[in-house]
């Protein structure tokens, strides 16, 4: 119960920047809806003009973002990168924090295995990202009413932050075996980096094609599309999918680390 009061207390001043960050983001992202929606027509021409490639890096592809579902669509997108950022801190601090701070003697000369207390560390950064999806939930309904529009996209938003939740914990387990994979601790945080920059152009490769096919296996970021949540529908392949790569990548996590040497 310490070592997990402690890695909660530890990220608490990040989590409290990613929140400004978020309601920055989905509150007053949300708000300025008013401004495109009487755009009508002349965003649409506009956004035709642009070549496939750059919508395909704002995320915008087949998206309707005249509509309240298609505009939460894309800010969802944006969400979910800064979730797969923060998703990626959460996993490599948990397995190597105390390797690039020199402080392992803290938590690892406690009378409990390795893998028990990587497991407590591990669910400080899950309690961190269900945090994160419920705030983006709060801040998401926040501004929706203070619109005061008839449409109604509280499911869509529900599902939105399901499928920001699902990858995000992807990421969280990928994170935390490339970070116990690595020889050198301060590489861990580097590696998943470069995960999700692979993951990221992925994506928008995804985008530029008009049949990704089996690209969509390796995508993480087009797992769900903007199509389908906005629909109401969550992909039940790819929500399996996700959950069963989280699970493998954590079996690793825990086979690597039980090996580490950390000092």
């Amino acid at each position: 119960m310490n070592i997990l009061k402690r890695e909660l207390k530890f990220g608490f001043k990040t989590f409290i920047c990613w929140m400004i960050g978020l309601f920055v983001l989905v509150f007053i992202g949300i708000i300025k809806y008013q401004g495109i929606s009487t755009g009508g027509a002349d965003v649409n021409d506009m956004l035709a003009a642009f070549p496939r490639v750059v919508l395909a890096v704002m995320g915008i592809v087949g998206v309707d973002i005249n509509t309240l579902g298609g505009y939460t669509a894309i800010l969802t997108y944006y969400v979910l990168i800064c979730a797969v950022i923060y998703a990626v801190h959460l996993g490599s601090a948990a397995v190597s924090r105390e390797s690039v701070d020199k402080t392992y003697e803290f938590a690892f000369t406690k009378p409990c295995s390795r893998s028990h207390i990587l497991a407590i560390k591990l669910a400080a950064a899950w309690v961190y990202l269900i945090l994160f999806c419920i705030f983006n939930i709060l801040f998401s309904v926040m501004a929706v009413a203070y619109l005061k529009t008839a449409e109604n996209v509280t499911m869509q938003i529900a599902l939105f932050t399901v499928s920001v939740f699902l990858i995000g914990s992807l990421f969280i387990a990928l994170s935390a075996f490339l970070a116990a994979a690595s020889k050198q601790a301060e590489k861990g945080s580097l590696y998943g980096n470069l995960a999700f920059l692979y993951a990221f152009i992925l994506g928008i490769v995804c985008d530029m094609l008009e049949n990704a096919g089996l690209i969509k296996l390796i995508s993480p970021f087009k797992y769900f599309s903007a199509a389908d949540l906005i629909s109401n529908k969550l992909d039940p392949v790819y929500t399996c999918l996700s959950i069963l790569l989280a699970i493998v990548f954590l079996y690793g996590a825990f086979a690597k680390f039980n090996k580490k040497d950390l000092t």
